[in-house]
């Protein structure tokens, strides 16, 4: 028998029946950024999604463009908003997750119960550094750098160097283009590090003009990759996942 194939923006699947949490990952980053907080977040079905030429789809082109990949991921998403979820995405996926959101309404699909934004600064701020993907190749190592996710033996293998450049330079790209800026219509929880110099607590306070909602910051010790180094993050996650998730019907449109 000819085992189904796996469908390529949910590699590890959507992990079991509960309440799902669709997570879109930072710059660079892929799905498996996201497995292990399955262990973390008991009763909830973590389902990392993945972006095309990374990971798993390492031999797609990397989007180009942020309107399409929005699209792709509404339509990967629709078969399975049968139950209550939420969006949650890191950095960059942030970003995307916010409009995707908007993507979901648009299509008349069933809202997310809440949307988790972390590492990321509001929708209309502009980049830390403007035209970042177009930069010489050491400028673009030490903006990299700056993030602190990319260990240095990475830039110092010609080989890795070789492969994950050309996704980071295409995923800076999507930061700078256009997406919708209207607030959305469910809560939001944003998540940032204290020692973030990206995305402070300040400037992720702005997320609050970005919902009619309700609107929660919470602020844990550690840089951009916060998530990384301490439990407590986990912790409050599913608190704030359990607020947001306990009940039994999905919420109207955003």
């Amino acid at each position: 028998m000819t085992r189904p194939r796996a469908d390529p923006w949910l590699p590890f699947g959507l992990a079991g029946d509960g309440p799902r949490l669709f997570c879109l990952p930072f710059a660079g980053g892929g799905a498996s950024s996201f497995v292990a907080w399955r262990r973390s977040l008991p009763g909830i079905a973590v389902a990392p999604l993945q972006y095309p030429g990374r990971e798993t789809r390492i031999d797609e082109p990397c989007p180009d463009a942020v309107d399409r990949l929005i699209a792709d991921l509404a339509d990967a998403l629709a078969p399975h908003l049968d139950r209550p979820y939420a969006m949650l995405g890191y950095s960059l996926g942030a970003r995307l997750a916010f409009a995707l959101c908007h993507r979901l309404r648009d299509k008349g699909l069933p809202a997310p119960r809440a949307l988790f934004v972390v590492a990321h600064r509001a929708p209309d701020a502009p980049p830390p550094r403007p035209g970042a993907a177009r930069l010489p190749p050491d400028d673009f190592r030490a903006h990299v750098s700056a993030y602190g996710g990319t260990p240095d033996e990475v830039f110092d293998s010609p080989e890795l160097a070789e492969l994950l450049l050309p996704i980071l330079r295409a995923d800076f790209a999507l930061v700078e283009q256009a997406i919708p800026l209207a607030p959305l219509a469910l809560p939001v929880f944003a998540y940032a590090g204290r020692e973030d110099a990206i995305a402070t607590p300040a400037l992720m306070e702005q997320w609050r003009g970005f919902t009619h909602s309700s609107f929660a910051l919470r602020s844990f010790p550690g840089g951009h990759f916060f998530a990384r180094t301490t439990k407590e993050f986990l912790a409050t996650l599913a608190r704030d996942l359990e607020s947001c998730l306990g009940g039994a019907a999905i919420p109207p449109h955003a």
